[in-house]
C-alpha cells in the first residue's frame, strides 16, 4: 500500500482510539482491498468518534517492483476520504 501515513493519519483522526492500531490498520484495509470488487474501505459508525460510518478510497495502480525495478506489480495506492454509499 502507498500513502500509508496519510492514511493512518486520517483514519485516527475519526476511529476510537481502541480501535487505532496502525499495523493491524493497515493490513486489514489492504486485506479488505483485495477481497471486495471495490475501492473504498468503509469503517462502521460503533467504531469511530464521529458517530457515523466513514469511508476511505483507494485505486489500484502498477509500480515498479522494489526487488527488480524492471517488472511491474499492481498496488494500492490511498487518495482519501470518501463518501459513504
Amino acid at each position: 500500500m502507498r500513502n500509508k501515513e496519510k492514511f493512518l493519519e486520517d483514519y485516527n483522526k475519526v476511529v476510537k482510539p481502541e480501535f487505532q492500531n496502525d499495523e493491524n490498520t493497515i493490513e486489514d484495509a489492504a486485506h479488505t482491498l483485495n477481497n471486495i470488487e471495490g475501492t473504498t474501505v468503509t469503517v462502521a459508525a460503533e467504531f469511530t468518534e464521529t458517530g457515523k460510518m466513514e469511508a476511505f478510497d483507494f485505486e489500484q495502480k502498477q509500480r515498479p517492483k522494489t526487488d527488480d525495478p524492471d517488472q511491474q506489480m499492481l498496488d494500492w495506492y490511498y487518495v482519501g476520504r470518501g463518501e459513504v454509499k
